[in-house]
C-alpha cells in the first residue's frame, strides 16, 4: 500500500513557494497601483491626495519589494539568463528608470533622500521584472517536460 500523503517538508516547501510568489504578485499590483495613483494626481492635482497620502503607500511599495527580492527563487539563474533578449533587457530598464522618476518627482521635496528611494526603487523594478520573467520562462519550461511523464 502506498502512503498517498505528503511529507511535512514537501508542503511546507510548497506553501514556502506560494507565499513567495504571492509576495512577488502583491509587488507587481501594489506598484502597478501606486504608479496609476501618482500619474492621476499628476494629471489631476489633489485627486488622489485629497483621499490617499501616497507616501504610505510608496513605504508599502517599497517593504514589499524588499520582501519579494529577499525571497526571490536564485535556482537556474545561469541557463535561464541567457535567453533573456535585449528587446526584454531595454523595456525593463526604461520601465525601471521611469518607475525611479516618477518615484523621484512624487517625493523630490524630502531632498536627498528622495534620489536614494528613486534609484532603490528603479533598481527594485528592474530585478523584480527579470526575476519574474525567467520565472514564467522556468515554469512554461517545467511544463512542457512535466507533460512528458
Amino acid at each position: 500500500m502506498t502512503n498517498t500523503r505528503q511529507s511535512p517538508f514537501k508542503e511546507r516547501n510548497r506553501f514556502i513557494r506560494w507565499v513567495c510568489g504571492l509576495l512577488q504578485t502583491l509587488f507587481l499590483v501594489i506598484l502597478t497601483a501606486y504608479f496609476l495613483l501618482v500619474l492621476m494626481e499628476i494629471l489631476f492635482e489633489g485627486s488622489v491626495s485629497s483621499y490617499l497620502n501616497l507616501i504610505h503607500l510608496l513605504v508599502a511599495v517599497i517593504v514589499v519589494g524588499i520582501a519579494a527580492v529577499l525571497t526571490a527563487s536564485r535556482k537556474g539563474q545561469g541557463s535561464q539568463a541567457k535567453t533573456l533578449t535585449l528587446k526584454y533587457l531595454v523595456m525593463i530598464v526604461f520601465a525601471g528608470v521611469g518607475g525611479a522618476v516618477i518615484v523621484w518627482y512624487k517625493i523630490r521635496e524630502i531632498g536627498w533622500l528622495a534620489y536614494v528611494v528613486s534609484v532603490v526603487s528603479g533598481a527594485l523594478i528592474v530585478f523584480l521584472s527579470i526575476v519574474i520573467w525567467q520565472e514564467d520562462k522556468e515554469e512554461e519550461h517545467d511544463g512542457e517536460s512535466s507533460q512528458d511523464n
